[in-house]
This record gives C-alpha cells, structure tokens and sequence, in this order.
C-alpha cells in the first residue's frame, strides 16, 4: 500500500519482510529510490536503495554488529560501499549497508541483531 504524504514528494510504503510488517518512507533522488525512515527510525541522510544492501535492527548501545559485518566482507571479499544509520528508536536503530556482493551467510550476524534482510535491488 502506498499513501503519499502532505509534501507529495514522499511515499508511506506498508512492507511485509520475512512476515513482519514495516512502515517506510521514502523518496526518489535522480534516479534512486532513498529510504528516509523505518518504523519510525529517521535517517539524517537518506540511504540509497541500489545494488546489493543488508538492513538490520540493533542495540544503539552495541557496536559488534558492525564490526563482525566488517569481518564477515573480509572472509566473502566484498566491500562496504555504503552505510547509514538512523535515529534510535526504544534503544534500538536501523542500519542500512550496501554492498558491493552480497554476503553468502548471514550466520555470524544474527546473534548480535534483533532483525535482518538481505536483499538486492
């Protein structure tokens, strides 16, 4: 479902991801769908939806999310061609990553976040 927002420039997208249903807002600069906020969680600067990315939800507070995904790209050879975070909502923030490939597993992360995806647009 789409509900466009007060400024027109923006869309209310109702996304259903491994069952779980997500509100997101987003908009489209140039070419590039950006996201600008997930269930609430803002991003200062929106992140591109391209490419491959990982979007996960994590403790603010927890940084080894971070950094077993840099462990995770040196063992698959891929890079981090981008990251963004977005404002903490309940202790927990969103993070959007894109990636050069995506990764094979996503084994090691799971235990260090709430939610997941992968995915490829």
């Amino acid at each position: 479902d789409v509900a466009p927002e007060p400024d027109s420039s923006t869309g209310l997208v109702q996304v259903s991801l491994q069952g779980t249903p997500h509100q997101v807002t987003g908009t489209v600069q140039g070419s590039t769908p950006v996201l600008r906020q997930i269930n609430g969680a803002t991003f200062k600067l929106p992140a591109p939806l391209s490419g491959p990315l990982l979007i996960y939800r994590a403790k603010a507070s927890d940084s080894s999310a971070l950094a077993t995904l840099t462990g995770l790209l040196s063992k698959a050879g891929a890079q981090l061609l981008s990251y963004h975070s977005s404002s903490t909502v309940a202790g927990e923030q969103w993070s959007v990553v894109g990636l050069s490939v995506p990764l094979p597993s996503l084994g090691e992360l799971k235990p260090r976040v709430t939610e997941i995806f992968q995915l490829h647009l």
